[in-house]
């Protein structure tokens, strides 16, 4: 199972969240190349990076700093924040992104995910961002009542990279995974799940690896990882 160290980027910064609101911002390092870095020289292949300005805005703005992570860094960049069309898909791509992630426009222009999904097989992820059981888009703004069954009836089709499943009112909070929803989401995809928001803890891995699930493919973890809840290297060997 794959650790995906989180780097969330706001006005340049390493920043996280509390609940995906943007009014309960934390700054955890000026310099995301140099938090790339620590994270690579501490033994990760992957870091899960979030443009928030391109989230919550439409507009990225931090695109320079994904491009030196990539280029000073051997590192595998999966990428959101604000990708809703397929120039910004290739874009990515071409500068070294390993994995662009989309959510906002999979729910509300599902064809042209498709299509681009399918032009790029295995390298897009469907961000499923949940807040009190209604899909969150917009930078976790707005929700929508969709149904998870059908999405995934359209989407099941198609070689998507992951679905990246997150408890929004668990993000940056630290109160540990919500299995049940992760359960029921790895019940409907086809495409292997990454578990992502409320890891508090190395009992949280620990819980996620001894579960056994066949379609888990990593977690994302952030705010336990910047307050020093655990290592990186003891992570990564619960979850090895």
């Amino acid at each position: 199972m794959i650790l995906f160290p989180a780097i969330d980027l706001k006005d340049g910064q390493c920043v996280r969240l509390s609940q995906g609101d943007l009014n309960r911002v934390k700054i955890y390092n000026s310099n995301p190349l140099d938090q790339a870095r620590i994270f690579e020289n501490q033994g990760v292949e992957w870091i899960h990076c979030i443009d928030l300005d391109g989230a919550f805005k439409g507009v990225s703005k931090n695109l320079e700093f994904i491009k030196s992570i990539s280029n000073a860094t051997n590192l595998k960049i999966q990428f959101g924040g604000g990708v809703r069309d397929e120039a910004k898909v290739k874009y990515l791509l071409d500068m070294g992104v390993s994995n662009v992630i989309m959510g906002t426009s999979a729910i509300e222009n599902t064809d042209l995910f498709k299509k681009i999904v399918a032009k790029y097989p295995n390298q897009i992820s469907l961000a499923l961002d949940i807040k009190n059981d209604l899909v969150s888009t917009k930078g976790w703004v707005e929700q929508v009542d969709i149904n998870l069954k059908d999405l995934f009836t359209e989407l099941n089709n198609f070689p998507l990279n992951s679905v990246i499943c997150t408890d929004v009112l668990r993000d940056g909070m630290k109160k540990g995974i919500n299995l049940e929803m992760l359960e029921n989401v790895m019940k409907l995809s086809k495409a292997s799940c990454v578990a992502s928001g409320g890891v508090a803890s190395l009992d949280d891995l620990i819980q996620l690896k001894n579960n056994n699930y066949i379609n888990l493919k990593g977690v994302i973890a952030g705010k336990a990882i910047y307050d020093n809840e655990f290592t990186i290297s003891d992570a990564i060997k619960v979850l090895k």
